[in-house]
């Protein structure tokens, strides 16, 4: 029995993903209303989201470029395990959030588990319906991995490697194998699982059915935050075929910079046409098929299941043939995304000018502050010489009488 004097011990919720079930969206509102959920004691460790993904790259053993620019996250996770457990916040509850955790294997989640002793830990995993997630994970493929193959032609690959391994998209959407992975260490009470609300569902939801796994009032946040956008079917098209044409040795850390976080995600995904991409009714069996195993799967265990495993099952109207792509679009979509990349790049140019100019200022005037007194009246009447015609020929006039005094 604790003494009670003894430290309370936090309760630290991995949210391990799965990718495209609404993880951004949770991300957002965590990390906007981050003072917001401290009131509540939820802390967040890190100084930004991406502080959870470079030590979620160091427990996976992620290989990182040496030319890579981004934040270098050989020894993150350890790092960030060491804060939780010396943090001294006093917060009951501590928020990890990476949804690409979810294809940690055994021994990662053991060395995770244990790194954060002697803290209660817990796992909330979300997913969603096949007939939804195989054509959002599809258009991540190909903006995040540089995925080449047509939608059908990835489709047939994922559902033959089902069984035999090989696919990222097994690794995290493998409902029962993801948990049983996270299983081996943390007790079936302590694995949430949540259902994303069908489309159509107001965002709020979400957030209530996460809040509800921590334990916490989902009122008192700004729920107005980016979502992770479709690109559409030309969208995915024209960035298939940029990747056929970008050559092997592309390095990853490009890809991810300009071709998924500018590309795709601040042109390609706030155009304004696109055309749904939909899941092909030869499909509709299949996947009725294995949604049917999952679900009497998960409702013989002991997992926290959170919201309505029938929001898994497809509906009748969600199998169809995305319409053949008229060419003309595609080489419109290319165009504009061509136009407004070049507008994008100038307006950086031009920022980034003017940070340099007011970077500059700065020196200039911090130079100017250590100057005596006597310099720095000269050093303004040079400066104000530089820019106005009247007080440069004064300038030039008092230069010549102090040359003739001599």
């Amino acid at each position: 029995m604790c003494s009670e004097s003894s430290p309370k011990r936090p309760r630290v919720y991995l949210h391990v993903g799965a990718p495209k079930t609404g993880t951004t969206f949770l991300q957002g509102v965590l990390w906007e209303n981050r003072g917001s959920l401290e009131q509540q004691n939820v802390w967040l460790p890190g100084a930004h989201p991406e502080d959870h993904f470079n030590a979620g790259f160091d427990l996976r053993g992620v290989e990182q470029d040496a030319d890579d620019p981004r934040e270098r996250w050989a020894g993150a996770w350890d790092a960030m395990a060491a804060e939780i457990r010396g943090s001294g916040s006093g917060s009951d509850v501590v928020v990890v959030s990476d949804e690409r955790l979810a294809a940690c294997t055994i021994e990662e989640v053991a060395r995770s588990v244990a790194s954060l002793a002697p803290a209660e830990v817990h796992v909330v995993y979300t997913t969603r319906g096949l007939a939804e997630l195989f054509p959002a994970e599809w258009q991540e493929h190909v903006k995040d991995g540089g995925d080449t193959r047509t939608f059908d032609a990835w489709l047939r690959d994922v559902v033959a490697a089902k069984d035999e391994g090989g696919e990222w998209f097994w690794e995290v959407h493998d409902v029962t194998d993801v948990l049983r992975r996270w299983g081996s260490a943390v007790p079936a009470e302590r694995l949430h699982v949540l259902t994303l609300p069908p489309p159509g569902s107001p965002p709020e939801l979400l957030w209530e059915r996460f809040t509800s796994v921590l334990g916490i009032d989902p009122g008192g946040v700004d729920t107005g935050v980016r979502a992770n956008s479709s690109i559409g079917a030309e969208g995915a098209q024209v960035l298939r075929l940029v990747n056929e044409a970008l050559p092997p040795d592309f390095p990853v850390w490009h890809r991810v910079l300009l071709a998924r976080d500018l590309l795709a995600h601040t042109i390609l995904a706030t155009r304004e046409t696109k055309t749904r991409i939909t899941l092909p009714a030869e499909w509709a069996q299949w996947v009725r098929e294995y949604t049917d195993q999952l679900v009497a799967e998960l409702k013989s265990q002991d997992f926290h299941v959170v919201g309505d495993l029938n929001e898994l099952m497809p509906g009748d109207d969600v199998f169809e043939r995305t319409a053949e792509l008229n060419p003309s679009d595609v080489l419109d979509t290319a165009t504009d995304s061509i136009a407004r990349l070049l507008v994008h790049m100038s307006n950086e140019r031009d920022l980034a000018r003017e940070e340099a100019r007011q970077e500059e200022a700065e020196r200039i005037h911090r130079e100017h502050r250590q100057l005596a007194p006597v310099d720095r009246i000269k050093r303004t009447v040079v400066e104000l010489g530089e820019q106005w015609k009247l007080v440069r020929t004064m300038l030039v006039v008092w230069r010549k009488m102090k040359s003739l005094r001599k």
